[in-house]
């Protein structure tokens, strides 16, 4: 009976989702930690740590960039380097909320970028290609952005994720709030035999 009702169990927990791990650090920005885990540029604007949180939670927060108003297609960025394996497919997301304040004129635009590497520390000089999505959201509301699946290419050991806000027009500051950051491989088995070999096998 006991050896029935594992295999029975065996065979649910087989047929639920796997739950995919978010490779990010500090992706809801808890109050505790704020913006830890992120590096984040000050050159038009600054990055800050919210207490507004998408899922109102007192205990969590946001990041938010405030994009000074200068020149047209100005920008602020966070970015967060992780470890990935070549072959893997990558999604990248994020939560945004616009706010409709009348004293903070909002023409701008979230975007994600994602870069891939051939070493584990995100070195520039070993840029092996990237992934890009951007969108207009709505006032006064969480926006959903995410982008299309892509594989790292051969060699890649690491991608350094851009969360992005962009001040599209002249003389117009932008404000902007991000949480729920994710990064996650949609591969479930690896490897699927791209690299020629069986390293991933065991007899």
């Amino acid at each position: 009976m006991v050896r029935v009702a594992v295999v029975i169990a065996i065979a649910i927990f087989s047929a639920l989702p796997l739950a995919a791990q978010n490779l990010l650090v500090n992706p809801g920005f808890d109050n505790v930690d704020q913006l830890d885990g992120w590096s984040c540029s000050t050159a038009n604007g600054n990055a800050t740590w919210s207490p507004e949180d998408r899922s109102g939670s007192a205990t969590s927060g946001s990041m938010q960039h405030d994009v000074t108003a200068a020149s047209d297609n100005r920008y602020l960025w966070c970015n967060q380097c992780v470890p990935v394996d070549e072959f893997e497919t990558y999604v990248a997301s994020m939560w945004v909320y616009w706010p409709d304040d009348p004293d903070v004129t909002q023409g701008g635009s979230p975007r994600i970028e994602v870069d891939f590497h051939a070493n584990t520390t995100c070195d520039s000089f070993l840029h092996l290609g990237d992934i890009q999505t951007m969108g207009y959201p709505l006032y006064d509301t969480w926006n959903f952005l995410s982008t299309n699946p892509a594989t790292a290419p051969a060699g890649a050991q690491s991608a350094l994720l851009f969360l992005l806000t962009w001040q599209d027009l002249a003389d117009e500051p932008v404000r902007a709030r991000i949480d729920d950051v994710d990064f996650h491989s949609t591969t479930i088995f690896r490897d699927g035999f791209e690299s020629g070999d069986t390293i991933a096998w065991e007899p």
